[in-house]
């Protein structure tokens, strides 16, 4: 009883504390609008927890620390690492199930006013953001124990930095984001490197060429990351073959599961990861995977409702950086993940490392092509 109550005042602190921190004319404590959308948050929380309450779900892994072996036993990145802060609240800090649940849940939540702030940033109006940040997937994906709530608030966090131009802070994110998931990480990285490469001059260039192939090259060589992306011998003759050889590993494991999908042409994977499997559509799937694709369909119109409505009445001026950078992000990342990982239910939570920096980027195009239209 009372390891829960002191949990529960921790988690609460630290929760005031944030939004504290981040206190403007986007989120007031006295605003309804801000109380609404927290009650809404925790329903969707609610019913996740409820939902996979009897089945099989990652977050419970985590929870029972079934691959805890000790604080200095593993790797520290993805699994491993979350398991170890996993451990640090409950072992080290006391705090219950519940309250770690909820905890992670927060992460998300923050995340998603950081994806809020960035709508408004890129000059949607209040309610437009509104709307958006109402979509339930984002929220029912995103918000158990695991990966999936701290990539989110990071790379969120990271855009919002991005956009104000704090670059070190935003480095630091995506060195956390690295830690998590270590090919987003890297992804992100490169997309970052080469926007810089293209916007400066003269010799920091070079310096920026050289970044990247040193922070290639130690990902490759230190042990506590490079067996995520290769098996043995980093710096082989093999290096491509082992990477490729890593792939493949990666995608008999999640190609071997109900939600699993067969592998298409280029296009047709990429609408498979961001969306559904076309063959899902004539599949005799579960209660849940239908709900999941009818939700999808429904969340797909609306988006694309909205940005067909979309008008900018404000003359905002938007760095070409920013687009560039959604541009490379984007175009390396729908290259790369929806070509190997062909399982809808991993997909359906792994895509909201995308899809929030493709709404980004439609809305600003359709932006500068309005702007475009009206000169």
């Amino acid at each position: 009883m009372f390891d829960n109550l002191y949990s529960s005042i921790i988690v609460n602190l630290f929760f005031f504390f944030i939004i504290k921190k981040k206190k403007n004319n986007y989120f007031i404590f006295i605003n309804k609008f801000f109380f609404i959308f927290f009650l809404y948050y925790l329903g969707i929380t609610t019913f996740y927890i409820l939902l996979f309450k009897n089945g099989a779900a990652d977050y419970k892994t985590y929870l029972a620390l079934t691959t805890f072996d000790g604080f200095f036993e593993r790797g520290y990145v993805s699994s491993d690492l979350i398991t170890m802060f996993v451990a640090f609240l409950k072992l080290i800090l006391n705090f219950s199930d519940l309250n770690i649940k909820i905890l992670f849940s927060l992460f998300s939540f923050i995340g998603t006013i950081f994806f809020y702030k960035n709508l408004i940033s890129i000059g949607l109006t209040k309610k437009l953001a509104q709307l958006l940040i109402f979509i339930p997937s984002m929220h029912f994906w995103t918000c158990p124990v695991g990966k999936d709530s701290l990539i989110f608030l990071f790379l969120n966090w990271f855009f919002y930095l991005y956009i104000n131009k704090k670059l070190y802070f935003a480095v630091l994110l995506i060195f956390f984001t690295f830690l998590i998931r270590p090919h987003v990480g890297l992804i992100f990285f490169s997309s970052f490197l080469i926007t810089e490469f293209f916007f400066i001059k003269g010799h920091k260039k070079f310096i920026i060429f050289l970044l990247f192939l040193t922070c290639f090259y130690l990902i490759l060589t230190t042990g506590s990351v490079s067996y995520f992306f290769i098996s043995s011998d980093t710096l082989s003759n093999n290096l491509i073959i082992n990477i490729f050889h890593r792939i493949s590993t990666f995608m008999h494991v999640f190609g071997s599961s109900d939600t699993s999908y067969a592998n298409s042409n280029f296009i047709l994977n990429i609408f498979s990861y961001i969306f559904f499997p076309l063959e899902f559509i004539l599949k005799q799937n579960s209660f849940i995977v239908n709900s999941n694709l009818l939700l999808v369909l429904l969340e797909s119109i609306f988006i694309f409702k909205l940005v067909s409505l979309y008008k900018n009445k404000y003359n905002i001026k938007i760095d070409k950086k920013i687009i560039y950078f959604l541009l490379i992000y984007c175009c390396f990342y729908l290259l790369t993940l929806p070509q190997f990982l062909f399982n809808f239910g991993l997909n359906t939570r792994q895509k909201w490392m995308i899809i929030p920096f493709l709404i980004y980027l439609i809305f600003l195009l359709k932006y500068l092509l309005v702007k475009i239209k009206n000169r």
